[in-house]
């Protein structure tokens, strides 16, 4: 079944006249004819009657025609759909982040889109820095908002994000704001693993050792989330960018931290090279605009 197959269908249903239906689709009677013919030798039934030397519709192509309208929208949908998409409008965007990008950058970006290109439909994945560049490398993801240095062989564009201090986080006891990288190297370090950023998370261990502290990491894990609720059951203290403070989890308190020079949180957006998808290539360009807004926000 051909679509042109309904729309000559449709045409005819609604004028109920042969020749009105064929003036209307701009074509001559005697094709509008063999179309309806092979329609409903196709389809086994006859969808038209003659009744008093008028045309009206049987009862299977009464049936029919509330079909035929919802399969003509749909393919018509379909059709925008793929223009859309070519034009870089419409499309899926898999797109990976990190915990720190989670409370600003990404719902920026997301509000972004929605305005901009309603049709791109995103698919969010929290994924750490190492598994976004493996997703990316295999074509599984298609931007990732994560952590450098990036240790890759992969091409990658990247659009730099402000870097974000670093905040203690405690369980909710009244102590000080600000701590001293003393007060928690004694409460044991919720710490992510070397893996998921080696050069921030050696730097945060040079800056204890320089001030003379050794502290003891008491549980790795990979996610905010999951680090605010082991300092909540106070298994240690954690050290989380500042755009998390957001958050308001009970049983936790964020604190500055007074005599260190911790690193700053790096992020970036990533995503591999051209050649890509059209609607990726869209989406880049609004994504460089939050990150330019970003750095305007953080001065």
């Amino acid at each position: 079944m051909e679509l042109r197959h309904i729309r000559h269908f449709l045409a005819v249903a609604e004028e109920l006249h042969m020749g009105r239906a064929a003036r209307r689709l701009g074509m001559a009677q005697p094709p509008l004819s063999q179309s309806i013919a092979r329609l409903e030798k196709e389809l086994a039934v006859k969808l038209f009657l003659r009744i008093n030397r008028r045309l009206v519709l049987s009862d299977a192509g009464r049936l029919f025609l509330h079909d035929a309208h919802a399969a003509l929208r749909h393919a018509d949908a379909a059709m925008a759909l793929a223009r859309e998409a070519a034009d870089g409008e419409a499309g899926e965007l898999r797109l990976g982040f990190v915990s720190a990008a989670l409370y600003r950058h990404l719902p920026r970006l997301l509000r972004r889109l929605r305005d901009e290109l309603p049709r791109v439909r995103p698919h969010l994945f929290e994924l750490s820095s190492n598994e976004q560049l493996a997703a990316i490398s295999k074509g599984d993801l298609d931007i990732g908002f994560a952590h450098p240095p990036f240790g890759t062989g992969e091409r990658l564009d990247i659009l730099k994000f402000p870097d974000e201090e670093l905040i203690a986080v405690l369980p909710k006891d009244g102590g000080p704001d600000p701590v001293t990288l003393g007060e928690l190297a004694a409460r044991g370090l919720v710490l992510f693993p070397k893996e998921q950023g080696p050069a921030t998370h050696a730097q945060i261990l040079d800056a204890f050792a320089a001030a003379g502290q050794e502290p003891r990491v008491v549980q790795e894990a990979t996610r905010a989330l999951t680090m605010l609720s082991l300092v909540s059951a106070g298994l240690g203290a954690a050290l989380l960018p500042r755009s998390t403070q957001v958050l308001s989890f009970e049983g936790v308190r964020y604190a500055s931290i007074a005599d260190a020079s911790l690193p700053a949180f790096p992020l970036s957006a990533i995503a591999r090279r051209r050649p890509r998808r059209a609607v990726i290539d869209k989406v880049w360009k609004v994504l460089a605009v939050v990150a330019a807004e970003a750095q305007t926000y953080s001065r």
